[in-house]
């Protein structure tokens, strides 16, 4: 059984602490691999130019801080809407979160493969051709800047499980496209997060770990809904999966349920606690 070391992703701060700050604390506590989320005032795709965020993530780097994707989520676009005006907006914010990515040296932008209507959705060929039309030009964008698209299994998404999700992606025929994995989304919907990650174990490049029953979507400290980790972690096994894995806890104090929910997580095959290591 392989201990997996968990990296962090900084959601739980988007109000409160700015990334800078909140990663040197999070370093302080042990963890060394993280998750950027695009959100104001904590990461904003305005602040800065490239020059000084470059300087950033060399800074964060002599640390020993290492940014391995950045999170943009997708409350403010929709790559796959019916209408081409929220399709062209997006896709220039996606090209402005690209540049963010390369200039905090970071692998992947975990990509929400649009929204769909969840009381009439529209077709998946319609879905799939929207997507298409979208990512063509970001792919082109991504390539350039040596960045990759990880598109995440996200429940009111485009492609909401790991069947869907990986039909489209091996449809791309790009190898800039992978997919982020986020367990709690699968467990809420309906799917095994084993079966799921068995999948799309040949696409996988990024895996997002939190709790949630399959009767209130939550992102929450582990332990506090019925996520079968122990399937999780011996899937994550059975694939030879050697990507990030990264704690996505959505909660108002933060620091103390990302170390609860490794603590808890540790029992199953992850990595010890960074604290619980150092007492």
């Amino acid at each position: 059984m392989t201990q997996r070391t968990l990296g962090i992703n900084t959601y739980g701060y988007i109000w409160s602490t700015p990334l800078q700050a909140c990663l040197r604390r999070l370093r302080e506590l042990g963890y060394r691999e993280f998750e950027a989320v695009v959100n104001p005032p904590h990461l904003d795709l305005d602040d800065g130019d490239r020059a000084a965020r470059k300087r950033l993530a060399s800074a964060l780097r002599s640390e020993g801080i290492v940014v391995r994707s950045v999170n943009l989520p997708s409350l403010d676009t929709n790559l796959a809407s019916s209408m081409r005006r929220m399709r062209e907006y997006s896709v220039a914010v996606f090209r402005s979160a690209i540049e963010l990515a390369a200039d905090l040296g970071a692998a992947h932008l975990i990509t929400v493969p649009g929204r769909v209507n969840p009381l009439l959705a529209p077709s998946m060929a319609q879905r799939e051709a929207w997507m298409r039309e979208s990512l063509e030009p970001l792919i082109r964008c991504a390539e350039d800047h040596g960045v990759g698209l990880a598109l995440e299994n996200v429940p009111f998404a485009a492609f909401p499980d790991a069947n869907s999700l990986q039909a489209f992606v091996c449809s791309m025929g790009s190898s800039t496209l992978s997919i982020c994995y986020d367990v709690a989304n699968a467990h809420f919907i309906g799917e095994s997060p084993a079966a799921g990650l068995r999948l799309v174990r040949d696409r996988v490049s990024v895996v997002h770990c939190s709790d949630t029953t399959r009767s209130a979507w939550r992102h929450a400290e582990v332990g506090l809904g019925d996520v079968p980790f122990p399937e999780v972690h011996a899937a994550l096994d059975e694939i030879g999966y050697r990507g990030p894995c990264m704690l996505e806890i959505i909660d108002p104090a933060p620091e103390a349920a990302i170390l609860r929910s490794h603590r808890v997580l540790s029992r199953f095959g992850f990595a010890p606690c960074p604290t619980e290591l150092a007492a």
